[in-house]
């Protein structure tokens, strides 16, 4: 048995599942629960336990056991398939052991060293001015655990010292970024010293790096300073707090983006947990992406000392450029300069800051509009060339027509005057959509994931003939007993992709596991893998369709089902025939008309 399918085998998907959601039965052998995937009131997120899968017929994302969890939890697969098989107690085969062992002690490194920290700044006699810092900054001890915030000493080797006690080399703490080497050739020397230390973990928890910032204030060193990037640590694709943030990311559909490490700490005090630290910089394509895994929905807040509208929305072109919803926060000025300053002032004043965020192109055009006087035709040209490049980076024509018609009125000047003149603005990048598979899960996965690739083609219309078809088939996969009251030629009238199904003998799919033991080891897609995909839904979605309705109630539905697919099947077959005869009339093709005219009849008769 192969690696996946041992996992696989030793985990119940309803009993995972259920670990995040609140599962009610629904059908022969499903569960439905609200989607966490998107917003809904009525559920229509399912899971099989007979066929071990899932389906949400609201999103269309769908699959097994690893994608469940790669969804939920934003792992790759790797990553999924390895806490699962821990959770299944699977010992996994090697899998680039070398790389895997070095991120794991990295990782262990970097958690020693949070450890070290967080003790000293809780119990060395030398902290007490870092526990003071704390204090006034808000830093309860409830929270300082939660972000393990502790204090590095004011020493050239305390935590070196520490960690060679346990063993751990200076080489394997050089390259986790702990400790610097000095220039003269002497000993390596503690790189965070009387620092208050941040630490920075990834998506799943694993501490990763530090942010330490000073607490001496006639330091001629830099106020924070960053663990240099190391195999497991590269600032532009990690987010301070997803960790933490990432459950009430998903549940509000919302992710609010602020500048620094105490923002995080201090909207979580107070509640706000969906809150990442983007660490003053621009939004990289790594960090996009990580939060696409939760939310598509981002609202930013800026210091109120950032530099300048241009530098601003630069940092957010490539969030637009990759279809985000973007809204801008905007702190009232008795709030201070940044959402730290406004939660130690009066917490309503972030949390209300957060409320009014306005869509990033009504910021644009306050900004653009805010002091100018709108009788002088250069400071109306002014406007124009700050608002025009922006509402260019708009894809969807429809709000884009919004904003340049809104742009039209502010200036009291025509549409066409602007429309002419965004055509010469320079161009912008634009958006990479992805088409979203019918029985697949949304965005474009990487091939090598066995748990994204198992699906059925992508369908973007489904026909009433499909629609009927698919009813047809998972009655009858859940009900074969009722196969003897459709006719033999049913086949005929289905698509290809179910009619391969039904030709091979339905009660070959009575379990997800029918093609167990025969998939490669390599992680591609087979046809065995598509059809399993097709056939987990079809069963799926009969426990949606037909909820505890009995035999004959469902022998009705079928019947009615079959007998409506097979009158739409003769009527496209009819009007395809008269379209032939047409053609062959034109060409003069006696013969074709003759067998077309007998096939005609046959069809008709």
């Amino acid at each position: 048995m192969e690696a996946v399918e041992e996992v696989k085998s030793h985990l119940d998907i309803v009993d995972v599942a259920a670990e995040y959601l609140q599962l009610k039965p629904a059908g022969s052998g499903s569960f439905r629960a609200n989607c966490p995937f998107h917003q809904e009131k009525t559920p229509s997120f399912f899971v099989n336990r007979q066929r071990q899968s899932w389906h949400c017929f609201g999103c269309n994302k769908g699959g097994d056991v690893i994608s469940f969890v790669m969804d939920i939890e934003g792992m790759d697969f790797r990553e999924a398939l390895e806490h699962l098989a821990q959770k299944a107690g699977v010992t996994l085969p090697a899998f680039n052991t070398q790389a895997t062992g070095e991120r794991r002690r990295l990782q262990e490194i970097n958690d020693l060293a949070a450890r070290f920290f967080r003790s000293t700044l809780l119990q060395s006699p030398d902290a007490e001015h870092a526990r003071k810092y704390a204090a006034e900054r808000g830093i309860d001890e409830l929270t300082g655990d939660l972000f393990r915030i502790g204090y590095a000493p004011e020493s050239w080797d305390a935590l070196r010292n520490a960690l060679n006690a346990k063993e751990i080399s200076d080489d394997e703490i050089l390259r986790a970024g702990l400790i610097a080497q000095s220039q003269n050739g002497g000993r390596p020397y503690d790189r965070f010293r009387d620092r208050l230390m941040f630490p920075i973990q990834d998506v799943h928890g694993h501490t990763i790096g530090f942010t330490g910032r000073s607490l001496s204030k006639d330091a001629k060193e830099a106020k924070y300073v960053n663990t240099p990037e190391t195999a497991i640590f590269k600032k532009s694709n990690v987010l301070y707090g997803l960790d933490k943030a990432k459950g009430e990311i998903k549940s509000k559909n919302t992710c609010v983006i602020v500048e620094g490490n105490m923002d995080v700490v201090s909207s979580h005090r107070v509640g706000i947990t969906n809150v990442v630290c983007s660490s003053g910089t621009a939004l990289t394509a790594d960090q996009l992406r990580l939060i696409s895994r939760f939310t598509k929905n981002v609202l930013i807040a800026f210091d109120a000392d950032s530099a300048g509208i241009t530098a601003t929305l630069r940092g957010l072109d490539l969030a637009r450029a990759e279809d985000f919803n973007i809204k801008v926060i905007t702190l009232p000025p008795e709030a201070g300069k940044d959402p730290d300053d406004a939660v130690r002032k009066d917490p309503a004043l972030w949390k209300e800051a957060i409320a009014s965020a306005v869509d990033i192109m009504d910021w644009v055009f306050r900004l653009a509009f805010k002091g100018k006087n709108l009788s002088d035709p250069m400071q109306k040209r002014e406007i124009a060339q700050q608002v025009l490049p922006e509402i260019k980076r708009i894809v969807d024509p429809i709000i884009r027509d919004h904003w340049i018609k809104k742009l039209a009125v502010g200036l009291e000047t025509s549409e066409d005057a602007l429309r002419d003149a965004i055509g010469r603005t320079p161009g912008v990048r634009t958006p990479n959509y992805v088409s979203s598979g019918r029985y697949g899960s949304g965005p474009a996965r990487d091939a090598s994931d066995p748990a994204r690739t198992g699906h059925a083609a992508s369908q973007t219309t489904v026909t009433r003939q499909r629609d009927l078809a698919e009813r047809v088939l998972g009655i009858l996969l859940v009900n074969p007993s009722l196969r003897s009251r459709v006719p033999e030629t049913l086949h005929l009238h289905l698509p290809d992709d179910l009619s391969t199904i039904y030709s091979n003998g339905l009660e070959r799919y009575d379990s997800a596991r029918f093609n167990e033991g025969s998939r490669p080891e390599e992680y591609t897609t087979t046809p065995e893998q598509t059809i399993d995909s097709l056939v987990n839904y079809l069963a799926i979605r009969f426990d949606r369709d037909y909820p505890n309705q009995n035999q004959d109630a469902i022998a009705s539905e079928l019947e009615g089902s079959v007998s409506a697919l097979m009158a739409i099947s003769h009527a496209e077959a009819q009007s395809a025939l008269e379209a032939e005869m047409k053609a062959a009339e034109l060409a003069g093709d006696i013969n074709k008309i003759t067998e077309l005219a007998r096939r005609f009849k046959e069809l008709t008769s």
